[in-house]
């Protein structure tokens, strides 16, 4: 009876994720207050599913503009918009060749990976205090960049593995696709986690 009830919670927060996330796509950016009536759960209830949603990468909270009233304004949510993946592939891909990236030397590989890593690590912002929660949304990110990774705590710290990864189809140079998705990883942990 227990591993029952515990599907059923399960299946209500995935069915309230995607209410929220339809909400948003068809009102724009919403309080807490305005998606919790619309929805008609708990406030508690949508904070909950939107830190999920914001750790996925599929929902950001806006800034809030003083100017619309006295007081401390609420806090807006909006679905993050995504570009579409054959648009993102063609202009890389066009990009990589238009830099000749075989004839790079060290330095300038470098700071071109360093680049790209700070790109893809700009709207990664771990939140909590507990490194398990903060590695699990290292993790939800990667895998929101192409990245399928699992982690497991060690002796020495945790350590992440690669499982699958899709950024070495837009690179024509295995040995750069490895470095830049390597140091990803790395930098994603040290992050979320410090070194």
């Amino acid at each position: 009876m227990g591993i029952i009830k515990k599907e059923i919670y399960c299946l209500i927060k995935m069915k309230t994720s995607q209410n929220i996330l339809n909400y948003l796509e068809s009102n724009g950016p919403s309080t807490v207050t305005e998606v919790s009536i619309a929805l008609e759960r708990t406030k508690a209830d949508i904070r909950e599913q939107l830190d999920q949603l914001m750790a996925q990468n599929r929902v950001e909270r806006l800034t809030a503009n003083r100017l619309e009233a006295p007081g401390r304004p609420a806090a807006r949510f909006s679905l993050i918009q995504k570009t579409p993946e054959p648009l993102v592939k063609g202009l890389i891909t066009g990009m990589l060749e238009f830099l000749n990236v075989d004839d790079l030397d060290q330095q300038k590989e470098a700071a071109f990976i360093d680049l790209i890593i700070n790109a893809l690590m700009t709207n990664f912002q771990p939140k909590g205090y507990a490194s398990a929660s903060r590695l699990n949304q290292a993790v939800a990110y990667l895998e929101s960049l192409g990245v399928r990774t699992t982690w497991i705590a060690t002796r020495t710290g945790p350590k992440i593995t690669l499982v699958h990864e899709n950024i070495s189809n837009l690179f024509k140079n295995p040995a750069l696709s490895k470095k830049v998705v390597k140091q990803l990883i790395n930098n994603m942990k040290e992050k979320a986690v410090g070194s």
